[in-house]
């Protein structure tokens, strides 16, 4: 990697950092809004969810919880029939230089390495109709992984649901 590049990387993660510090609202995962109120909430009533390269142990309860938390915006959700398209996007960038490459939910077990990464979940809510942004904000914690540890999904949950209804304190609810 180029300096210019290792720069641009040492800028990106500092301003996630500060992001994430700033934003913390207390519990372990850090919020913050993207872009807030462009768009005719009144008129939006239903929404379907999409995942991109949301990692599958991941999938179900993040989804559950995201679901629960905009449900009492006054929102229904609709696979078929919405106005709103939400996207949530997952995105991890490794903190050593040295484990750039290595995908913490990918390595192999005999790998005696601490991982540290900044996770982050990019919510994106789009009118299904014409493709326009309305809403956008993310939730990030950072993670120190040492070999052999695990995904406590019991304690992580209350985490996802108390992120994303603080993330989403902005979002105009639906009467």
């Amino acid at each position: 990697m180029t300096n210019s590049g290792k720069s641009l990387k040492t800028a990106v993660l500092a301003v996630l950092l500060f992001l994430s510090a700033c934003a913390q609202n207390g519990g372990q995962i850090g919020y913050s809004v993207n872009l807030c109120c462009p768009g005719n909430y009144a008129e939006y009533k239903e929404y379907r969810i999409e995942t991109q390269e949301l990692p599958s142990f991941l999938g179900d309860y993040v989804i559950a919880e995201f679901d629960k938390v905009f449900q009492e915006k006054g929102l229904i959700r609709n696979d078929n029939r919405n106005e709103l398209r939400v996207t949530l996007s997952y995105r991890h960038i490794n903190l050593n230089a040295e484990q750039e490459n290595i995908d913490p939910f990918e390595r192999r077990l005999d790998e005696d390495l601490t991982l540290r990464y900044v996770a982050t979940i990019v919510v994106d809510i789009r009118e299904s109709s014409t493709g326009e942004m309305v809403w956008s904000g993310q939730i990030n914690r950072i993670h120190t992984v040492v070999p052999g540890e695990y995904m406590h999904e019991e304690r992580a949950r209350p985490e996802f649901a108390g992120a994303f209804r603080e993330m989403l304190a902005s979002y105009p609810a639906h009467e």
